[in-house]
């Protein structure tokens, strides 16, 4: 029986995430939870509130083993991805990212490397921060200007937005000891103030649920557990199959 897969994403993202969740090599081997691609319908669950939109975004999960965040440049400030990683992590899903950020990009066009640039690595209550896109866009409008007015022909590829993996974690409350499978799994986030707060939406889940991370740090952020690839630099139609299966045997699935 195929797997069923669950695509996240940022709604104005829905172009490039079609173009993955339709490609050949997924609608062949993978059942595909919904992900409310009618905005109408995303639409009417957000004027009925929060509970609504969970409700939502649970059913579609029901029965899904993989969870696929399609990262865009925005994708990581969005509330209800948010959501949907920590609940996909709750509910024992295996979770991957793949970049889609260029997806219809030609890629003979470069990216210059001096506008990857991240802000420099912290470490914040024992979990992994970075800074935020913000802090690229004064040096991107500096040197894309200045390429302009020297005369200099370029077109720049989009640039891939942060991982919204970095701004999700969780820590492990343990009992009957360090060695067991006794004890809570506690799902952060990072909050408006940029400091780590207990999620809002997603409830703590037995350690025992979640044997995976019974080896694994007692706090962390989810970069440190899941991967993120490339769509087109990893050629995501041949590799997504291998993937995925990556994902749902790391989580036991």
């Amino acid at each position: 029986m195929a797997r069923k897969v669950f695509f996240s994403f940022h709604y104005d993202d829905v172009s490039r995430a079609n173009v993955v969740r339709k490609s050949d090599t997924i609608t062949r081997q993978y059942q595909m939870g919904a992900r409310f691609y009618d905005k109408s319908l995303w639409e009417d669950a957000k004027k009925q509130g929060s509970l609504a939109i969970k409700r939502m975004i649970d059913n579609a999960l029901e029965g899904s083993s993989v969870t696929c965040v399609l990262i865009g440049q925005q994708t990581w400030q969005r509330e209800w991805v948010r959501y949907e990683i920590l609940k996909s992590m709750a509910r024992g899903n295996g979770i991957l990212g793949v970049n889609i950020h260029d997806v219809g990009f030609d890629p003979a066009d470069k990216q210059s490397t001096h506008f990857g640039l991240l802000a420099p690595q912290t470490k914040h209550n024992g979990f992994l921060s970075l800074g935020t896109s913000q802090s690229r866009s004064p040096t991107l409008g500096l040197l894309a200007s200045s390429l302009i007015d020297s005369g200099v022909q370029t077109t720049l590829a989009p640039l891939p937005g942060p991982n919204p993996l970095q701004y999700l974690g969780y820590t492990i409350e343990r009992s009957h000891g360090l060695l067991t499978n006794y004890g809570s799994v506690v799902f952060h986030e990072v909050g408006p103030n940029n400091q780590w707060q207990p999620s809002l939406h997603v409830k703590p889940e037995l350690l025992g649920n979640l044997g995976y991370l019974s080896r694994l740090k007692d706090a962390d952020n989810l970069t440190g557990l899941f991967p993120v690839y490339d769509w087109k630099r990893q050629n995501g139609f041949q590799n997504f199959h291998i993937w995925v299966e990556n994902a749902a045997k790391y989580v036991g699935r």
